[in-house]
């Protein structure tokens, strides 16, 4: 059974109004403020987590990327594994972050030289 999700988002952009639909189900709406809608995808987040679990990580090369723009980001310790966690404020998803093993931290700092080394000799 196919659901269609149509989403509106108010016209003051107080509340955006989700509406569920199937065959036997002409509509089923809710409303939800900006708070609620993060919640919900925090959540959806947590459950596409779980089923993932266990499976491959999809490669990510080639992968098509919405890049965050203009975002706030830390950098700091992981109390769990004592990696590097990198955190940021992705605007469509709200806080995430990945922690990195040493070696994936060196190999990181190694990639973002080799940018900053490109930019320059592209600038110059």
């Amino acid at each position: 059974m196919a659901i269609d999700i149509n989403i509106k988002i108010a016209d003051d952009r107080t509340k955006a109004t989700l509406t569920f639909s199937d065959e036997t189900n002409p509509g089923s709406k809710i409303d939800l403020t900006q708070a609620e809608l993060e919640d919900l995808i925090r959540v959806l987040g947590i459950v596409n987590w779980s089923m993932a679990d266990g499976k491959p990580i999809p490669d990510i090369k080639g992968a098509k990327i919405k890049p965050a723009y203009q975002t706030k980001w830390a950098i700091q310790k992981d109390k769990d594994t004592t990696g590097t966690l990198l955190a940021f404020q992705h605007p469509g998803y709200g806080a995430v972050g990945f922690v990195l093993s040493d070696q994936q931290t060196k190999e990181y700092t190694k990639a973002l030289q080799k940018s900053l080394k490109i930019k320059r000799s592209v600038s110059n």
